[in-house]
């Protein structure tokens, strides 16, 4: 059965680029929970190690077996993600939905597991001499756990997994509602006198895509590659106006994928996780991985940034 899933073996491709033209809808769910089965998998087999924790037997495993372990469910995840986004269906979109609370689940599994942190823990305090780069890896390791919840109490863990869990389908259906919204919108053109100004290649672009639909004359959407050359070149305003409105309302139209909801809870369950981890905001929680560092930082840039433009 592996051999026919192409997750479950190397590409083979040039580059190793993904096969999408081998990837059927059926191999995704089958190589998520395989992936998840060999997670946990290492997991028992690392914090049952009887061996006192080491930078080589619990950070990387030099020593492990387990060969492809680390990385199926994350090279299926973003191959299945990637498409979800750019190109879902029903079925992808219910699949998204079943498995987002599984993958939740599992991330919580592996990050507030106390026995794996612990060995961290002790290796992040008591390890071998370590290059720059292992030193990187141990204390990214280290802080991935800290900020993931390993340091909270068991009810705070608890907490953190219910609102990790209900802001995960409310990101996934977020993300549903702007797709469909996206696709819901289309301008269709059938006088010459309306693409002035268009390239060439946005033209053909377009003709196809009113082929592909039936109908005569051009149709311009708001995905990337049929949007921005419109907006761009077009020298009809009020054609222009169609498509920034209709780019820019995305989610909170008076239907059923209005985000409007779904942004307030999301906000809040935000700042829920933020504050339980012991950040002031989520914008706290965020940027302290990032290169500004804080919201300090952030709002003195934008602030010289009005300062020069002045």
């Amino acid at each position: 059965m592996e051999a026919k899933n192409p997750f479950f073996e190397p590409y083979k491709t040039p580059h190793d680029t993904v096969p999408f033209d081998r990837i059927r809808m059926e191999h995704y769910e089958e190589a998520f929970m395989e992936g998840i089965r060999r997670d946990n998998e290492y997991l028992e087999k690392t914090i049952n190690n009887p061996e006192r924790p080491t930078f080589d037997n619990t950070i990387i495993n030099k020593e492990d077996d387990l060969e492809g372990y680390y990385d199926l469910l994350d090279r299926v995840s973003t191959v299945f993600f990637n498409m979800l986004s750019a190109e879902t269906n029903d079925e992808m979109d219910a699949l998204a939905q079943k498995m987002s609370p599984i993958l939740t689940k599992h991330a919580n599994d592996m990050r507030l597991n106390e026995q794996l942190f612990e060995r961290v823990k002790y290796v992040h305090r008591h390890h071998r001499r370590l290059t720059p780069e292992e030193k990187r890896l141990l204390d990214d390791c280290y802080e991935g756990f800290v900020r993931s919840g390993a340091l909270l109490s068991k009810e705070d863990k608890e907490k953190l997994r219910q609102l990790t869990e209900e802001a995960s389908l409310l990101g996934l259906q977020f993300s549903q509602n702007l797709l469909k919204e996206n696709k819901a919108f289309s301008l269709h053109l059938t006088e010459e006198a309306q693409l002035d100004g268009l390239p060439q290649t946005a033209l053909d672009a377009a003709a196809q895509e009113a082929r592909q639909r039936g109908l005569e004359g051009w149709v311009f959407t708001l995905d990337a590659p049929s949007y921005t050359p419109f907006m761009t070149y077009s020298t009809q305003r009020e054609l222009r106006r169609q498509m920034y409105m209709a780019y820019n309302t995305k989610g909170i139209h008076d239907n059923e994928n209005n985000n409007l909801a779904i942004c307030q809870r999301l906000i809040n369950l935000r700042r829920e996780i933020a504050q339980l981890l012991g950040y002031k905001t989520y914008a706290d929680y965020v940027l302290k991985r990032r290169m500004a560092g804080n919201v300090r930082s952030v709002y003195r840039l934008l602030n010289d940034l009005v300062d020069a433009n002045r």
